[in-house]
Order: structure tokens, then C-alpha cells, then sequence
């Protein structure tokens, strides 16, 4: 590494370090958190309503399987090749056309339940395939972008608050698509999400510039090139490579976990609608109040990695508690500490990513870790869900406990790097 490029990275380390502005003073953070909030919403909005409106126009499991299907597929393809595309051009730009293109996509959308019907099914997987090839794109562009707008003393509290609002919006998101689509039905209801995109561009237009990372002309390499160099660094960089091994490896188990939980709540506990709508909703409070109490305790927070290990290890005893229980309102406290401990978790190696990876790196990491758990999550789904329908849902909660434990366990020993990070 010659002395310019020397100079270039210590000079990005600068900008990161420099920014000391309190968050509610960053104009920018304002704009981008605001941006981010609408479009979560919009994105919940949307699955609610567009599987409304296939469920009801098809009257087929098969066609929602297949827009899941299709939606993996992308997410898997697209995710290290869109974190390329983050950290070769401006983030804020990707950001900006993607919420553009899917506010224009998803019109298009609305065009086809409203005039269409089975006849035009496969025009609407094409639509939907693209509006999450945008989305693929976006995601990384933002990942990689806030330790750029906050700066690393404020990087844990932002990541923190925005996990909290994430959460609190994806249930806005689903509780408004809900009561839209039986009030104002398929075709209208897209519309608002098409406009809760176009706001959110709105937002990153007004955030104004931002810093990102710089390159020098020498170092510019082809596309694949880059591609591949970030794999490569990937497989080089210590916490980069723990964590894209830890995340996909536990949400295999935690995923699938949520969806037998369910099947637990109605075939064991006997829950009635009321008492499910509640245990769903105390995992999001969990989360939130995990990611908040890391977001309040900020750079005081240390031996970070083992906190990250404990919640881990934590989580496969739980759920096996979990499985154990006959009663739907002893399971409150084990169904909160589901959230809980996975915001502990994700929220500390989030951090982890945004404060150690190199800026010019983050768009490939995060998309990377993208396609993995994309790959990861909907295996551990189909295996359990299968499963429980043969042998039984608190048997196979146990199991997921179990294997989750010594998933965890085995991360925990052999990742060092992440165990010993402060």
C-alpha cells in the first residue's frame, strides 16, 4: 500500500471520527431516518396488501410460494453484486433512484391488480422481482452510509434507534396494509405505498450530501474485479468473516424457530386470536427494548463481543424452555427474551461491521451477509415447518433450541476474533 493510498484511508478514518454532531442535530441523520422509516413502512404495507391480493384474485398457496420463492432467488443473486455496485458509485444516489424506481414500480403494481387479473399473474412476479432487486440495491447503499453520517462515537445509538423505529414501523407497515386492504381493497392501498416511496426519495434528496468513501484512480479495478476482491476481503478481514458465518448460521434456527412458535401458540397453547396478536406482538417489544438498551448505554458498552456471545448462547435455552411450557401466559417472559436477545445480538455486530470494516468495503460486506441469510432463513423455514407437521411443534422447538445452542457454542469458540472484541 503506497503512501497516497495511506493517506486516502486515514483520511476517511478522519471524516468518520470528526463527526461529533448529537443526532438530533444531524440534519442529515434526520432526513436519511426519516427516509428509511417510510420505506420500511412501505415495504410491510406492500407484503400485506400484494399477498392479500393474490390470495384473493388466485386462491393459491402455490402462487405465494412462488413470489417468496422468486423474492429469495433475488435476494441471494443480487446481494454481494448490489454491495458492489454500493461501494464502486455514490450511495446516496443509489439510495435516492432505487426509492424512485420501486415509488414507479410499485404504480405499476397498482396498475395490474386494478385492471388485472389470473391472466396477467406473471406480470406481476416480473414487477415484484424488480421492485426487491431495488431493494437489494438500496439496502447496502444505506448499511454502509450511516457511520459516514453520524460518525463512529455516535454509530451505536444510531444503529440502536434505528433497529427500535425499523421494528416499530415494519408493524405499523403490516397493521395499515391490513386495515387498508379491507377498507379501500388491493388496488388502492397499493397506491400509498407507492407514494410512501416516493416521500421517502423525497427525504434523501433533502438529507443534502453526505461523506463516502474515496478512491484514488489507481486503485479503480473492473466491476468483477472489485467483486471478487471483496469476497476475497471477506475471507481476510476477522470480524467481516465471524460475522458472515455467526448471522446466517443462527438465523437458520432463530427464523424457522418464529414460524413453530406460531404453530406452537394454536395447536398447543390453544391461543385465542387475542392472546396470539399479543405473543406477536411482545417479540418486536422485546427487540425494541433490546436494541434500546444497547442504543442508551452507547461507547459505555464494553466487552462487546462477549455480550454478543451471551446472547447467543442464551438463545437456544430459551426456546427449549420455550417448548416446554403447556400455558400461553407463563410463555410471556420467554417470548420477550426471544426479541430481546436477538437485538443484543445483531444490533452490537452491526455495529461491529460499521466501525471496523473499511467504508470502502461496508456495501460488499452487508450485501454479502444479505444473501447469505437470505439463503439461510427460508431453508430452516421449509425444514421445520415439514417437520412439525410430522412430529409435532414443541418437539421440534426443542430440537431448533438444541441445535441452535450448539450452533452458538461452536461460533463461540472458534470465532475468537468476535469473542474477544471490546
Amino acid at each position: 500500500m503506497n503512501s497516497d493510498t495511506l493517506a486516502a484511508t486515514q483520511s476517511q478514518k478522519d471524516v468518520i471520527q470528526s463527526l461529533s454532531k448529537p443526532l438530533l442535530h444531524n440534519r442529515t441523520f434526520l432526513w436519511i431516518y426519516a427516509g428509511s422509516t417510510l420505506s420500511i413502512i412501505g415495504e410491510g404495507f406492500h407484503s400485506i396488501v400484494i399477498g392479500y391480493w393474490v390470495l384473493s384474485t388466485t386462491g393459491s398457496a402455490k402462487a405465494m410460494m412462488t413470489i417468496m420463492l422468486i423474492q429469495m432467488i433475488t435476494s441471494f443473486v443480487l446481494g454481494s453484486i448490489a454491495g458492489t455496485f454500493a461501494d464502486r458509485y455514490n450511495r446516496r444516489m443509489i439510495m435516492l433512484s432505487m426509492d424512485i424506481l420501486r415509488a414507479l414500480l410499485i404504480a405499476g403494481v397498482a396498475v395490474v391488480v386494478t385492471y388485472g387479473g389470473v391472466e396477467v399473474w406473471w406480470l406481476l412476479v416480473g414487477l415484484l422481482a424488480m421492485i426487491g432487486a431495488a431493494s437489494q440495491f438500496h439496502n447496502p447503499a444505506f448499511a454502509s452510509s450511516l457511520v459516514y453520517i453520524v460518525g463512529k462515537d455516535h454509530i451505536q445509538r444510531a444503529t440502536g434507534l434505528m433497529q427500535i423505529t425499523d421494528t416499530l414501523a415494519r408493524l405499523v407497515g403490516l397493521s395499515l396494509g391490513g386495515a387498508a386492504a379491507a377498507i379501500f381493497g388491493g388496488p388502492a392501498s397499493v397506491i400509498g405505498v407507492s407514494v410512501a416511496f416516493g416521500i421517502s426519495a423525497c427525504c434523501v434528496l433533502l438529507s443534502g450530501s453526505f461523506p463516502s468513501p474515496e478512491r484514488l484512480e489507481e486503485e479503480k479495478k473492473g466491476f468483477w474485479t472489485d467483486f471478487k476482491h471483496g469476497l476475497s476481503y471477506i475471507q481476510k478481514h476477522s470480524i467481516a468473516r465471524s460475522v458472515s458465518i455467526l448471522l446466517p448460521s443462527i438465523m437458520v434456527f432463530f427464523v424457522a424457530s418464529m414460524m413453530v412458535f406460531q404453530v406452537l401458540a394454536v395447536t398447543i397453547w390453544r391461543a385465542t386470536p387475542w392472546q396470539f396478536g399479543m405473543l406477536e406482538a411482545i417479540i418486536p417489544i422485546g427487540y425494541a427494548s433490546g436494541a434500546g438498551l444497547v442504543s442508551l448505554m452507547g461507547r459505555k458498552l464494553a466487552s462487546r463481543g462477549m455480550w454478543v456471545s451471551l446472547a447467543m448462547l442464551l438463545a437456544g435455552p430459551n426456546l427449549m424452555l420455550l417448548a416446554t411450557i403447556h400455558h400461553v401466559y407463563f410463555a410471556i417472559p420467554f417470548v420477550f427474551l426471544i426479541g430481546f436477545i436477538l437485538a443484543i445480538g445483531t444490533v452490537i455486530v452491526t455495529v461491529m461491521l460499521r466501525t471496523e470494516v473499511d467504508g470502502e468495503y461496508q456495501g460488499r460486506v452487508f450485501g454479502t451477509i444479505g444473501s447469505l441469510s437470505s439463503l439461510a432463513t427460508p431453508f430452516g423455514i421449509i425444514l421445520s415447518g415439514v417437520f412439525s407437521d410430522l412430529y409435532g411443534a414443541d418437539l421440534v422447538l426443542l430440537i431448533n433450541g438444541a441445535a441452535l445452542t450448539l450452533v452458538a457454542a461452536l461460533c463461540v469458540y472458534f470465532l475468537k476474533a468476535l469473542r474477544k472484541y471490546d
